[in-house]
């Protein structure tokens, strides 16, 4: 267990063992949840864009819902959102 000291701005710092075992550095997000008396901290992880390459691109117009207007950024678009909804949670 390690101890780390809230500052008067209600910072903290992770020890760099951890950061560097979990990957976190200065672009990383990091989720903060309340359970019981516990604080706990988790990083995000954000959706890997699909490449040019992806198969998954291969099954875009595939399907028939009847509907012409349904955005190829579909995805991009529900992922910008939740960032911004986090960030004006934060």
């Amino acid at each position: 267990m390690k101890a780390v000291k809230v500052t008067s701005k209600g910072q903290i710092t992770i020890p760099v063992e951890i950061r560097v075992a979990r990957g976190i550095d200065e672009r990383s997000y990091l989720e903060v949840t309340e359970d019981g008396d516990e604080i706990r901290l988790r990083k995000i992880v954000p959706a890997r864009p699909l490449g040019e390459d992806d198969p998954l691109w291969g099954l875009v117009g595939v399907g028939d819902s009847g509907l012409s207007n349904v955005a190829v950024e579909h995805d991009r678009h529900l992922a910008a959102g939740e960032i911004e909804r986090w960030r004006e949670s934060s």
